[in-house]
């Protein structure tokens, strides 16, 4: 029984190496015709470009005419899908300009704005200051009394310490002392510590 299986085998094993070695014949003919016809192609295309036109029309037949011409017709829609995309490009490059053209425009026009408010927020405080400064201390220290504590201090900040002496003397202790605490905690963390002896 061992007998008979070796020579089945045997011939098993032959029969898988010979179609093996048919499908790569084929296989490489393939290849080789594949390799074949591109380099025909490539040959003609770079005939073409260097011989006069009358060569290329005698040259280009066939199979190598049509795969010529296919590769043209690629070549051409490459071309002109990257002419679309520049054009695009250019026409977001040039919107993006004019966006920032606009943007800077306006952030300028806010910075004016804004200083603009600025000084005429500070001349406002200027003016109710020498408004308050004028007044008799009494009168100023009634109004200053019903003040918040931190804007009366702002206003008292900006008088000369003597008009602004006079109008804290002439309020009530206790808001006296709210905005003294006020006006001496401004800038405190700037002040130099002094050691107590």
């Amino acid at each position: 029984m061992k007998s008979r299986i070796l020579p089945v085998l045997a011939i098993l094993f032959a029969i898988i190496l010979v179609s093996r070695s048919v499908a790569l014949s084929s296989e490489v003919s393939t290849a080789k015709k594949e390799a074949i016809s591109h380099d025909e192609a490539a040959a003609a295309i770079e005939h073409a470009s260097t011989a006069p036109a009358q060569d290329a029309e005698q040259c280009l037949t066939g199979d190598v005419l049509k795969a010529v011409n296919a590769k043209m017709e690629v070549l051409k829609h490459r071309e002109a899908e990257m002419a679309e995309q520049e054009a695009a490009f250019a026409a977001i490059k040039e919107r993006l300009k004019k966006e920032l053209a606009v943007v800077e425009a306006a952030k300028n026009s806010l910075a004016k704005d804004s200083i603009t408010r600025s000084e005429l927020a500070q001349n406002d405080v200027i003016h109710l200051t020498t408004m308050y400064a004028t007044m008799k201390p009494k009168q100023a220290a009634l109004i200053f009394n019903k003040m918040n504590s931190r804007f009366a201090a702002g206003f008292l900040r900006e008088m000369k310490g003597q008009r602004a002496g006079l109008i804290l003397a002439a309020m009530d202790a206790q808001k006296a002392y709210e905005i003294s605490l006020v006006l001496a905690s401004r800038n405190a963390n700037y002040r130099p510590i002094k050691a107590i002896n």
